[in-house]
């Protein structure tokens, strides 16, 4: 594979600007993306997070932007301010490390809303990084001018979906040029997604990146059945029975993470919480005192796996599976990070184990343990238990020997007995085998979208 780095089209400042930034060899995702960026097609690209896709716009977009012409003409879109003012940051990373004469704004609620629509209107941004609701206000008043906009970026497309972005992209999409190049991203694309996409993008190229580390070898993934004991305890229980440097418990509400939060905190502990129904004031508090060391611990919801950087994070805890599973990985890659040593656990009831057949499916692998004496200790994986369940299709040693003592006894009504024993056995075994047939099933639909 050769180096798209090197490509001619790439001007010789963004090429130094990455052998400055230590970018020398392209992932997978950039090594795909990047060529057919380069030809101004229109793209749907399905990566995961940290697969290196801020680089593969970013790259090819910076290259295209004419420095002589004082408009607008990359526009990248994210779902949360968090996320905006990543890509911002990173954005105006490579620009100074290419030494590129060109301008940047960051359109996010959480700033300085005035100082954003006075630099707007003193000079047009080049290159524009913000939220779908800040971008659409800002066009609607014509703040800005998105009429020469050469290429609009969708990042976390499926994330603004689930957020309810879509109708803000649509409407700024539509006050560009029919000729403008749309990019979008995404972890996942769901049909509501794609068929979305389609009203702007006809035949766009596909590609599909997988990646094959799902989980950073650094970290031990974790799965705990805590069967009928009571979840919050054995969160407790798990949070101070090895004092991590700093821990990091997902919830799926706001209402889940305050309950959480709470309870912690009346067991003692120094909790802190992240999610969307504290003020962008609180929140930015929060973080600087998180990342102070002031807080041992924080509790959060999914904004938090794909929008806010902590480092530290040394331990994570799944306390409830999300619905979208998705975000199972984001989270856990939250701790592991920059090749330090990493602990993520998920609780989970037998209820669940289909799901985490799901997870399996896609590359997540997990350590099957118990708690025992304030210990993790490693148990049987729940696959082997229902594996045997499922393919002994005989009765088991137990109503074998609960026939021949009835045989013996000769009782009034053994055969009844006997007949109900093996009935509810042979139930027993149907249910497993639904189980097992269903969840085949599903992998194989879900083998036959992805074929698609």
């Amino acid at each position: 594979m050769n180096n798209i780095f090197l490509d001619s089209r790439i001007n010789a400042n963004l090429q130094a600007g990455l052998e400055k930034i230590n970018f020398k060899k392209p992932t997978k995702v950039q090594a795909e993306v990047i060529p057919v960026f380069l030809t101004g097609k229109n793209m749907l690209v399905q990566a995961a997070t940290g697969s290196g896709k801020t680089h593969a716009y970013l790259i090819p977009a910076l290259n295209e932007v004419a420095p002589s012409s004082q408009t607008t003409q990359i526009v990248i879109t994210a779902p949360s301010r968090e996320l905006a003012q990543q890509l911002y940051n990173v954005a105006r990373q490579l620009r100074d490390a290419s030494n590129l004469d060109l301008s940047i704004s960051l359109l996010a609620g959480g700033s300085d809303r005035e100082r954003q629509i006075s630099k707007a209107e003193s000079k047009a941004p080049q290159v524009i990084v913000a939220t779908p609701g800040r971008l659409l206000d800002f066009a609607k008043k014509r703040i800005i001018n998105l009429e020469n906009t050469k290429c609009f970026i969708i990042d976390e497309a499926d994330m603004s979906l689930d957020l309810g972005f879509l109708g803000d992209i649509d409407q700024v999409a539509a006050r560009m040029p029919k000729t403008v190049q749309i990019a979008a991203f995404s972890a996942t694309i769901p049909v509501k997604l794609d068929n979305f996409l389609r009203k702007y993008m006809q035949k766009p190229e596909r590609i599909i990146v997988e990646n094959p580390a799902v989980i950073a070898p650094t970290i031990k993934n974790d799965l705990l059945d805590i069967g009928s004991k009571d979840r919050k305890n054995i969160l407790y229980k798990l949070l101070t029975m090895g004092q991590p440097y700093l821990a990091l418990v997902f919830a799926n509400t706001k209402t889940k993470v305050d309950e959480i939060t709470s309870y912690l905190q009346d067991q003692g502990l120094r909790v802190a919480k992240i999610h969307g129904g504290i003020t962008e004031r609180e929140r930015k508090r929060t973080l600087r005192l998180v990342r102070q060391g002031d807080f041992q611990y924080v509790v959060a919801t999914d904004l938090a796996a794909r929008g806010i950087d902590i480092d530290g994070v040394s331990l994570v805890i799944n306390y409830e599976l999300p619905k979208d599973l998705e975000f199972v990985i984001h989270r856990i890659g939250r701790t592991g990070r920059n090749g330090l040593k990493g602990h993520a656990i998920t609780l989970i009831r037998e209820e669940e184990m289909n799901l985490v057949g799901q997870l399996e499916h896609v590359g997540v692998q997990f350590n099957f343990v118990e708690l025992k004496n304030d210990e993790l200790v490693e148990r049987t994986h729940y696959r082997r238990r229902i594996q045997r369940s499922a393919t002994n299709h005989k009765l088991d040693n137990r109503l074998i020997g609960y026939v021949k003592k009835a045989k013996v006894k000769k009782k009034p009504g053994y055969k009844k007995k006997i007949k109900k024993a093996i009935a509810e056995d042979a139930k027993q075994k149907r249910k497993l085998e639904k189980r097992h047939e269903a969840r085949v099933e599903k992998r194989r639909r879900k083998r036959k979208r992805v074929d698609k």
